[in-house]
């Protein structure tokens, strides 16, 4: 999403083009290399409606049998990054008490992100998705662990509150493994609500063409929570199989495809009848 949040003034184009992945590639260099690097300025052509069509990317809509799944916004979402750091210190000789282990600090936290979520059921997420343990040797106790967390809810006073319960969990888990862990919120979205007449004509669209539909809130982001900021927008969303996404097992039935493919044009093409976007 981060083109997106260029385009409607999120974010910088240098802010952009200076990000780096973890192998240092800078989003600028991978534009160039890849032949998608302009010089056109962001933003200057204007956006009558943005109508975005994805696979849902959870289980709902196929595991219910319903072919269209009519976006009516996207839940909020809060990243972290966090540092832990201890004492490295041989696995064989350093007494169990004795041990600043950052890896039992971070196992620690995951579970209590797990807990976080769990307490705000059914709409709480919350993911530890990706660990870098340093020195990562098996004979070693790691003196320090980055970790990623992920926190989401639909409802923005919710996700606060699930935000306060982490920062006080991190404080806490950090005093009992005798660690230091520090976190840094790297993403704060709020929750996202589309409007309202361009939901109705994918919703009427869908109808029109006689697809089962429901209406849903996305839990991934999308480009459509960016760009809703600026022009009326709203999503189409299709089954995926057992709601597998981000992961090669991932399958969109044809037929589902060509559905939300169908829906997508008849609302475009009734929102460009009676100008939508400008109600």
């Amino acid at each position: 999403m981060i083109a997106s949040g260029v385009f409607v003034g999120i974010y910088t184009t240098e802010y952009a083009h200076a990000l780096r992945d973890r192998n240092g590639h800078t989003f600028k260099g991978e534009l160039e290399r890849i032949g998608y690097l302009r010089d056109s300025r962001v933003g200057e052509h204007p956006l009558a409606a943005y109508f975005e069509l994805h696979i849902e990317q959870g289980p709902i809509l196929d595991h219910e049998g319903i072919t269209i799944g009519v976006a009516t916004g996207a839940q909020g979402q809060r990243w972290y990054e966090v540092n832990a750091k201890g004492t490295d210190a041989h696995a064989g000789s350093t007494p169990m008490p004795n041990r600043r282990d950052v890896m039992l600090a971070c196992a620690q936290a995951t579970l209590g992100v797990n807990r976080i979520a769990l307490g705000h059921a059914p709409a709480g997420m919350g993911t530890v998705g990706l660990v870098d343990v340093r020195p990562n040797s098996r004979n070693v106790i790691p003196g320090h662990v980055f970790f990623t967390v992920d926190l989401r809810h639909p409802d923005g006073a919710t996700l606060l509150q699930m935000h306060r319960e982490f920062e006080s969990m991190i404080v806490r888990v950090a005093e009992q493994t005798r660690t230091e862990l520090t976190s840094e919120c790297v993403l704060d979205l709020k929750p996202t609500r589309f409007n309202e007449n361009c939901v109705r004509l994918v919703r009427e669209a869908a109808q029109r063409l006689g697809y089962r539909h429901r209406d849903i809130v996305s839990g991934p982001g999308h480009d459509a929570v960016n760009v809703s900021s600026v022009t009326p927008t709203a999503m189409v969303f299709m089954p995926c199989v057992d709601g597998i996404s981000h992961n090669e097992l991932e399958e969109a039935r044809e037929e589902e495809l060509a559905a939300g493919a169908n829906v997508l044009m008849h609302a475009i093409l009734e929102c460009d009848r009676t100008s939508c976007g400008a109600q």
